[in-house]
């Protein structure tokens, strides 16, 4: 079945109806049959057009007529596909086919929210006026209500209060943007009687975003030479098609679309435009009264607080999903620390920066892959996520981050990422050693009673300068430390035995008065370019060593 609605200028909309797939427009004569007569629009031919449904499609051809048959604005020369929201014109008269949105091809129905940029101009053409112009900063009281007392603005004004009630009813039920920004257009096309189409575009910067818009599935009809106009004027207003006046501007979006009348309003927020709204009609140029304009404003005005009120909630939400993702790495006083510098800058960045001195720690279980070889992997995971329980509340417990888990092994830092003006970041990082392999030969104890293999670590620390900074996404943003320093401290972990804290000689210089240790050669795995290194092996401080199995 086709079904057609069409009008000729300003006469009232008829519906054509064929159960056929063939139609034959033109005007009615003798020796040339039609189907859908276009009199008394003597512009069209006899027989000026078919329209046909095959393949699963509609397709428009123009059969030899004098004025023509357009789609979109353009004379078509070739037998050409409709889809949903063409608009056709033969002669005077314009015609719009019902298509089945899941008729009409991917490439010309929107389906993904496309880019507007303001920036963009429009080419003028001479045709059409704005008829109505209005603040649109005012209150919604002075929009809605009405100082006169006649039958019929008490009945305008009715209409108006219950759509301005009804609309903020529907929005403080939804919970989240995109379901409202759908939800202020549907009510706008539902209260202002003349809408056929409407939209809201969301700024961001000098570009809009398209964000809802109905009928779902047809091309957006939006012109962004008014959109542009509305939020440097800060005004809503409506737009006649062909009509006197000063301003005579016709852009190719409202050519392509056929737009006849159009209203346009911002959204402002406190003095900030926040996008804008429209609503147009591609039947008749007089679709809109003034009465409908101001409703228009009203509730964009009502919309505006609701986008910002939840565009200020996700902003929230996403902060607090950075936080917590953030500083759940970090001790207390670290995230205590970073806290505060979101506090003074408003937020964490992605990027990094130099630090000198900072101390790194890297343990590592000895011989790992061996023992775990034959364990079950529940097992296994289970005693890692032990190991690392025990450790990572030590380091937090002398002000160091974990940076990174690798594997059996884990890396933290001290004296990053806030200052370290005591200078206590080398002892800090010997005492957690210490005290993790206290910790870990605890943990021993009771895998041995459970008949568990006995996990064994090597811990090796070094100081010295470092990359520091936020790396990832800001969703998923990871504080890390990179460099030569790091580096070096994984070759020392790698040379420290069962149970050993080794530390290298520029950290040693920090803490030699504190520590009892034991000299110990790395040696290299590469002779003919590097030398091999002098560690210290920490028994344990002055009046505490650390016993190491013989």
């Amino acid at each position: 079945m086709i079904t057609i609605n069409y009008v000729y200028l300003s006469a009232p909309q008829k519906t054509f109806t064929s159960k056929t797939d063939l139609v034959v427009i033109g005007r009615t004569s003798i020796d040339q049959p039609i189907d859908l007569d276009l009199t008394p629009d003597s512009t069209v031919s006899r027989q000026h057009a078919l329209l046909t449904y095959e393949n699963n499609a509609y397709w428009l051809e123009d059969v030899g007529s004098r004025s023509g048959t357009w789609v979109n604005g353009q004379r078509i020369a070739v037998k050409t596909r409709i889809v949903l929201g063409d608009q056709v014109k033969i002669g005077q008269t314009n015609l719009f086919v019902q298509i089945d949105p899941a008729l009409s091809d991917n490439s010309d129905i929107v389906k993904t929210k496309p880019k507007l940029s303001v920036d963009q101009e429009d080419d003028p053409f001479e045709s059409g006026v704005l008829t109505a112009t209005v603040d649109a900063a005012q209150s919604p009281s002075n929009l809605l209500l009405t100082k006169k007392t006649d039958q019929s603005s008490f009945t305008a004004m009715k209409r108006r209060l219950s759509a301005f009630y009804d609309l903020g009813t529907a929005l403080s039920t939804v919970e989240t943007v995109e379901p409202l920004l759908k939800t202020v257009v549907e009510h706008l096309r539902k209260t202002i009687v003349g809408a056929q189409r409407g939209a809201l575009l969301l700024r961001d910067g000098r570009k809009l975003f398209l964000k809802a818009y109905l009928p779902e599935g047809a091309k957006p009809s939006v012109s962004l030479y008014l959109a542009r106009l509305a939020i440097e004027k800060r005004e809503a207003f409506t737009w006649r098609f062909d009509e006197p006046g000063d301003m005579k501007q016709l852009t190719d979006s409202i050519v392509s679309h056929g737009t006849k009348c159009a209203m346009y309003a911002p959204l402002i927020w406190q003095e900030e435009v926040l996008g804008i709204v429209y609503v147009d009609n591609y039947i008749t140029g007089d679709a809109f009264t003034d009465d409908d304009l101001h409703l228009l404003i009203a509730m964009a005005s009502q919309a505006a607080i609701f986008v910002k009120n939840h565009a200020l909630q996700e902003d929230l939400r996403h902060q607090e999903i950075v936080r917590s993702n953030l500083l759940r790495q970090f001790s207390p006083q670290v995230a205590g620390h970073l806290e505060d510098l979101l506090k003074k800058r408003g937020h964490l960045g992605l990027g990094g920066e130099r630090a000198e001195p900072v101390t790194v720690l890297n343990s590592d279980v000895r011989g790992f892959t061996a023992l775990s070889a034959g364990m079950d992997p529940g097992d296994v995971m289970e005693m890692l996520n032990e190991l690392f329980s025990a450790c990572i509340p030590i380091i937090f417990k002398y002000n160091g981050t974990v940076d990174k888990y690798i594997g059996d092994g884990l890396l933290a830092v001290f004296g990053s990422p806030n200052p370290d003006p005591e200078g206590a970041q080398w002892e800090n990082a010997v005492r957690a050693a210490l005290e993790m392999q206290r910790a870990v030969r605890q943990l021993g104890k009771h895998w041995q009673s459970l008949d568990r293999p006995i996990f064994q670590v090597g811990i090796g620390i070094h100081t010295g300068p470092v990359l520091q900074g936020f790396i990832g996404s800001e969703e998923r943003m990871q504080y890390t430390v990179i460099g030569d320093t790091v580096n070096l401290t994984s070759r020392y972990c790698d040379g420290a035995g069962q149970s050993e804290v080794v530390i290298s000689a520029a950290v040693y210089k920090h803490v030699s008065g504190l520590v009892d240790v034991l000299p110990k050669t790395i040696k290299t795995k590469h002779p003919d370019t590097e030398s091999d290194m002098e560690v210290y092996v920490v028994k344990g401080f002055s009046t505490q060593r650390l016993s190491l199995p013989q």
